[in-house]
């Protein structure tokens, strides 16, 4: 009645001056107007839920103490007189990472392979062939159709490095258990492939895209990621080799030489945050000594590595630090930061396990990959956990049981208010790919093996995949596309073993969380999804504080 009042005045007094250009109304106006004609209360907004908080001085000694119980006893054997004691064994020796030019190499000498291989896995109706066991030991030597990055001792002898013949397998197996050998499972690996071949078709180029751009499309399919140059039309290039060789992108560079010194340019268009552009080429698996060449001045990425160490400073964001200085250096490093303070990689985790979740950049995921990925670091150098490293990894561990049990929609996805409280904005799929990609980037990046089959995380894969699959041309902001895109590529490699032609395995072997003894309350999260975006309750344990 209101509304048709509010016509019929307009009709009969045309003369009214209307505005020239009314103002955008704000989501949920309309409802509040209406809502408030009719006398109705209206909605508070939702509190944020309790969320989990780094564990306090007294949890940290429990969980210290547990460790150790848990650690194998070795006391030291007695040697009988006269008998020489018998040295330790000698250390497993370290690979040497491939350089940026044996990577390239390499890549292209198998490019009849990687197009034959990856037009298999777009092709729906593609079937893995089993490889058969050699018959003689000269035979085994190499494997058809497989891709591997070569080590020092492969090169040499000719070997490929892979076991398999399975698809794009470019690693000797998954890290860990493989993904269950199920019609799900398989349909999801052959929709991930499909999805991800369909986006590496649409390189970014040069004239439309800014180097921030560009470093998110990489970010997605690291060292084999095409740029186009000129246009969309553009010969295509190394993306990651442009970049680094002072090319422009949208009339910017990411890069500028300071006297001696490399720099990454931070500010609209390049780097939104200090270390990023490093962080991003560490989990690209960019190696340390591969050149950059800025303003015919020869740097490599060490000269990077060594400029954000400088940078560091307490109390800002380091959350990009941490993700490539753990990457890039030893995890025993300690250096002096430009202001003359001291730092190390333990420093790093203690600083950025202090800082908050909640409100900060891309709703607190990165802070909390680069904290998991600085403890999967540490174990691997040591084999264990203590310390600050222990309690980044409890604080880790929470959240992802937060996250799977309290934040996550019925379709799969997870929550459009990140890790505020549970929200599906259903109309607005871009802010749904941009918090789900985010969210489960984090996830697949830190979680056990054996986690990332059950249901709730296996539900946010299929609907990424699907929702990506769904419209391959639409026009996605470039930043949460890249990060859904490498939370794929992530889940394939860890599942099956996959990694993309020319590119380097990121997540495979222990690169992963330490294993936890799997309890009543983390079984919690193996349950299928019940009702949450209908108002229903499904069954959740309580949030340590």
């Amino acid at each position: 009645m209101v509304c048709g009042l509010a016509i019929a005045f307009v009709v009969a007094h045309p003369w009214l001056p209307l505005p020239e250009a009314a103002p955008p109304i704000p989501r949920g106006a309309p409802r509040k107007f209406f809502d408030s004609l009719l006398g109705r209360q209206a909605e508070p907004e939702p509190a944020f839920i309790p969320a989990p908080t780094p564990p306090g001085p007294d949890e940290v000694r429990i969980l210290e103490q547990r460790a150790a119980a848990a650690r194998p006893a070795s006391p030291p054997v007695a040697s009988p007189p006269g008998v020489r004691p018998t040295p330790p064994p000698a250390a497993p020796e370290v690979t040497r990472a491939p350089t940026w030019n044996e990577t390239v190499a390499f890549a292209s000498s198998l490019k009849f392979t990687a197009e034959k291989v990856a037009a298999a896995a777009a092709d729906p109706a593609f079937k893995p062939t089993v490889a058969r066991p050699p018959r003689t030991a000269a035979r085994s030597s190499s494997a058809t159709n497989s891709i591997a990055v070569p080590t020092k001792k492969s090169a040499a002898s000719g070997s490929t490095g892979s076991t398999g013949s399975i698809g794009l397998q470019a690693t000797a197996k998954p890290s860990g258990i493989a993904a269950p050998a199920t019609p799900r499972f398989t349909k999801l690996r052959a929709r991930i492939a499909q999805t991800l071949a369909a986006y590496q078709k649409r390189p970014l180029n040069t004239a439309q895209h800014t180097p921030w751009e560009v470093m998110h499309g990489f970010i997605a399919f690291g060292i084999p990621t095409k740029l186009r140059v000129g246009g969309p039309a553009g010969d295509p290039v190394n993306a990651i080799g442009w970049v680094n060789t002072g090319g422009r992108c949208g009339g910017q560079v990411m890069l500028a030489a300071v006297g001696d010194r490399l720099t990454a340019l931070r500010g609209i268009g390049v780097q939104g945050h200090s270390a990023q552009y490093l962080a991003v080429l560490a989990q690209s698996r960019v190696a340390m000594n591969s050149p950059i060449t800025i303003q015919s001045k020869a740097f490599t990425v060490a000269d990077l590595v060594a400029e954000e160490k400088l940078a560091c400073k307490s109390g800002t964001e380091l959350t990009f630090a941490l993700i490539a200085l753990a990457h890039y250096l030893p995890t025993d490093s300690q250096w002096t930061a430009r202001d003359g303070k001291p730092w190390s990689l333990e420093k790093l985790v203690a600083e950025e396990i202090e800082q908050p979740i909640r409100g900060a950049p891309c709703g607190g995921t990165h802070r909390l990959f680069g904290l998991a990925y600085g403890c999967q670091r540490r174990l691997r150098a040591t084999g264990q956990l203590d310390g600050v490293y222990l309690r980044a990894d409890k604080f880790v561990r929470d959240y992802q049981q937060f996250t799977l049990t309290k934040l996550q929609n019925r379709d799969g996805s997870f929550s459009t208010e990140w890790f505020k409280y549970l929200a599906d904005r259903d109309d607005d799929v871009d802010r749904k790919i941009q918090t789900t990609g985010h969210i489960l980037e984090w996830l697949v990046g830190s979680l056990d093996q054996e986690a990332l089959f059950q249901p709730r995380v296996t539900a946010a894969v299929e609907f990424l995949t699907a929702s990506l699959a769904r419209e391959p041309s639409r026009e996605w902001k470039i930043g949460p596309l890249g990060h859904a895109l490498h939370a794929l590529t992530i889940y394939q490699e860890r599942a099956w073993g996959t990694v993309l032609p020319g590119g380097i395995a990121a997540f495979h072997g222990p690169m992963k969380a330490s294993p936890t003894k799997v309890g009543a309350e983390s079984r919690l999260a193996d349950q299928p999804l019940t009702g949450p975006s209908t108002g229903e309750e499904s069954p959740r344990p309580a949030v340590r504080r």
